[in-house]
This record gives structure tokens, C-alpha cells and sequence, in this order.
């Protein structure tokens, strides 16, 4: 079960198979440093996550909400952690797409991409 919900708009069903990719990054204080005889003293702060998708063909209009949701400085999501389904703040600093045809004012795009940071 995918579960992909952006301000308020459930993208779920365009998720492509294997259009996942999920890491969890550890974030480390500036006293986490290496000791003379090279043990890692570590402080660490917390863990964030990071999130990538890839999409099925959506229309254009379709796109540009997600767009929208996506340009803010952060929003919430709604998606499935391997702990179950969470929300939690992200932001996006990059969104792709590709338009299928250039001959269609409204048509279908594809390869919409996207990552979702933690804040």
C-alpha cells in the first residue's frame, strides 16, 4: 500500500512501482569530531528523512497543484515509513517532469521526480 498525501491531495495511485527510494540521514552536532587515536566521539542531534518518487502520467493541471504544494518553504506530508504511515515536515528543492507530446496544450506528462527532505 503507497500513501503519498501533499497538502491535502492524495497522489497515492500515481506512484510508479519501485517509484520509491527512502534513507534516513543522521544529523551529527559540530562536536562530533575524531580523537588522536582515531575513535569517533560522536553527538549525534537527530535523524531526518529523505524521500524520492518517481510518477505515473498526470495532466498538466494535475501537476501544477503538486507544484504549488511543493514551492512552499515547508509542508506537510503524509507517506509510509518502514515504521508505518507518518507525517512530518519536508521541504523540496528540486521537481522534474517531462511533457509527452508538444503538440498538446493539455496533455499527459510523465517522469515527474521529485525529493522530500526533512526539515
Amino acid at each position: 500500500m503507497e500513501v503519498l498525501k501533499i497538502g491535502g491531495v492524495d497522489y497515492s495511485v500515481y506512484i510508479e512501482e519501485k517509484g520509491i527510494s527512502w534513507s534516513r540521514n543522521d544529523v551529527d552536532s559540530e562536536k562530533t569530531k575524531r580523537v588522536k587515536n582515531g575513535t569517533l566521539r560522536r553527538d549525534k542531534i537527530t535523524t531526518k528523512r529523505k524521500l524520492s518518487y518517481k510518477l505515473f502520467h498526470m495532466t498538466r493541471e494535475e501537476l501544477a497543484v503538486l507544484d504549488d504544494a511543493l514551492s512552499a518553504a515547508t509542508f506537510s506530508a503524509t507517506y509510509m515509513d518502514l515504521h508505518g504511515i507518518q507525517t512530518r515536515k519536508f521541504y523540496c528543492s528540486s521537481f522534474s517532469a517531462t511533457q509527452d507530446s508538444a503538440y498538446s496544450s493539455d496533455g499527459e506528462w510523465s517522469g515527474a521526480a521529485f525529493d522530500m527532505i526533512e526539515v
